[in-house]
């Protein structure tokens, strides 16, 4: 389409033609602004005062509704209230307006004029354009990090707070007691984000279509993922506390019983934190560790840190000392995450896709083909009769 052209049209038609379009040719700077305000709705006119002065000489009444770039009711009623996220570039003085309009504004470092440097948020100082495909790369690498990390700690979250709830709505001393908690939660928060909020970024990051600036920050996939992995270490616990003190020889309550089990709980978030490195479909969690030197420290750091608790805590911790065998196979507990995080990425789930950004997504079919509802309903008589275990062994070690 020709600047021509586009400036004839009305706010409406110009939205029917925005799926379509690609190339804005022989435009002026006025009319790139007006696109961003079309997609975005950045420095739309809200009153009739700010229309006029775009617009002087014109009757407000009878054309809002015929010039571009309309005005925000309008916009608001066509497009659910929420625009797009628009990237513009440009390097001269007459950039600026769209370049302040849009999301993120990106002005070359070198051909730059002062102008389009301030209006814009990022400053490309080789004014090469593959640097603004690192930029999004790192962008969206930074985005999946905090989403990997959600996944870790929200499953960590289920699973400690539904032991510590039952043991105190059943008035027993929990199996994990504060100081273990602490510790459970440095890994969760600090170690995991170091480890998770680290991961270098990949290629494949560019293939993903952008998501909607309101979608989800939790994904249907990692839903999933966290529902799969804290029902089992639910299961472990519940099994543990049940049958831990025939296969240990140990009281039952006793500080070696909860030993036993805080260790199988630490390592289950453990090797869960390397399922937590892909939220999708996708199971590699050994892939690329070459490159992701915080992610190994930080396990190091944690085993290392987690065998010092257990052996030498003593009675800060409520901690007593575990044979190699012991060792060895709460370990072995934890490490059946890895495999259930291969088990559960087979379960079909996919994201939404009215999460994916596009002009005219929202006239697409609302149809949800998600398994996730099924997934929820199919685990959900599981998790119930684990609580109701859990709870009876409190109960009974309350006794």
């Amino acid at each position: 389409m020709t600047g021509e052209e586009f400036r004839k049209l009305t706010p409406a038609q110009l939205d029917e033609v925005l799926p379509r379009l690609q190339v804005l040719a022989r435009s002026s700077p006025e009319d790139k602004h007006i696109l961003v305000q079309r997609l975005n709705g950045g420095l739309m006119p809200q009153t009739k005062e700010q229309w006029d002065e775009i617009h002087p000489g014109h009757d407000y009444e009878k054309e809002k509704d015929l010039l571009l770039p309309g005005y925000k009711e309008e916009w608001s009623e066509n497009r659910g209230g929420v625009g797009e996220v628009v990237g513009v570039t440009g390097d001269g003085t007459n950039d600026g307006p769209a370049l302040k309009a849009a999301d993120v504004g990106l002005s070359m470092g070198l051909s730059g004029t002062d102008v389009a440097k301030n209006a814009s948020d990022i400053i490309i100082m080789d004014d090469r354009f593959s640097s603004i495909v690192k930029a999004v790369l790192w962008g969206r690498s930074v985005f999946d990090n905090i989403r990997k990390f959600l996944q870790f700690q929200l499953t960590v979250n289920v699973v400690a707070l539904t032991i510590t709830f039952l043991s105190a709505l059943a008035g027993y001393k929990p199996p994990l007691n504060a100081v273990m908690m602490l510790w459970v939660n440095l890994i969760m928060d600090t170690m995991g984000a170091l480890a998770l909020g680290t991961e270098p970024p990949t290629l494949e990051l560019l293939d993903r279509r952008p998501y909607r600036r309101d979608a989800s920050l939790i994904s249907r996939p990692m839903w999933r993922n966290i529902f799969v992995q804290a029902t089992y270490q639910l299961a472990l616990l519940v099994f543990l506390l049940d049958k831990g003190p025939v296969m240990y020889n140990c009281e039952d309550g006793s500080t070696h019983h909860f030993t036993i089990i805080f260790n199988a709980f630490v390592f289950c978030q453990v090797f869960n934190e390397f399922n937590a490195r892909e939220i999708g479909d996708r199971f590699d969690p050994m892939g690329s560790l070459n490159r992701s030197p915080m992610f190994l420290m930080v396990i190091f750091f944690t085993v290392v840190a987690q065998w010092a608790i257990v052996e030498f805590g003593g009675d800060f911790t409520q901690t007593t000392p575990l044979s190699w065998e012991e060792w060895k196979s709460t370990m072995g507990f934890g490490a059946i995450s890895l495999p259930m995080g291969f088990i559960m990425r087979l379960i079909p789930v996919t994201e939404d896709p009215k999460s994916f950004a596009g002009i005219g997504a929202r006239r697409r079919s609302k149809k949800d083909n998600s398994w996730l509802r099924f997934l929820v309903l199919a685990l959900l008589p599981f998790i119930i009769m684990i609580v109701y275990q859990l709870y009876w062994e409190v109960e009974e070690l309350k006794h």
